[in-house]
């Protein structure tokens, strides 16, 4: 993973995971990133701006609001920070356009689509890699957390 710049852990994690397809995303750069999100009392918007300053390709840019997206929709977010989170993604559309999902039929399991990565104009999501987060969204990492930084 690469190595925060000037104590930009989410930006430079995202930095890292925008890079490849999200179903391949960096492990450790994934857990980095939605820690910060989680856990962390770092200036979201500080974090993102940086972010989107050095980032111009569209589909990176899609694929890091698509992950901030998602990490709102852990439980272990607490309310204060899925609005901070939310105002933030208000940046992105300065950045990009997302793209309205429209209804399809009923499809198959194996066939059906990440409507939030659809709504980003991605082509692809976290899939499985979602699971890699699951040991840190639990109650008892979350008052662990909620401990150390209190």
């Amino acid at each position: 993973m690469t190595k925060p710049l000037n104590g930009h852990v989410l930006s430079a994690a995202l930095d890292t995971l925008v890079t490849r397809p999200l179903n391949q995303a960096d492990d450790a750069a994934l857990v980095s990133a939605a820690k910060a999100v989680w856990y962390s009392d770092s200036n979201l918007e500080s974090e993102i701006t940086a972010f989107l300053n050095r980032h111009t390709d569209d589909v990176e840019v899609r694929r890091a609001g698509y992950l901030l997206e998602r990490f709102t929709r852990f439980t272990c977010l607490s309310d204060l920070r899925v609005s901070e989170t939310l105002n933030v993604l208000e940046l992105f559309a300065h950045s990009t356009s997302r793209q309205v999902a429209t209804l399809q039929a009923v499809t198959p399991l194996r066939r059906r689509r990440d409507e939030l990565a659809v709504s980003w104009g991605l082509s692809e999501g976290l899939g499985l890699k979602a699971q890699t987060l699951m040991p840190f969204q639990t109650r008892h990492y979350e008052a662990e957390q909620r401990a150390m930084f209190s």
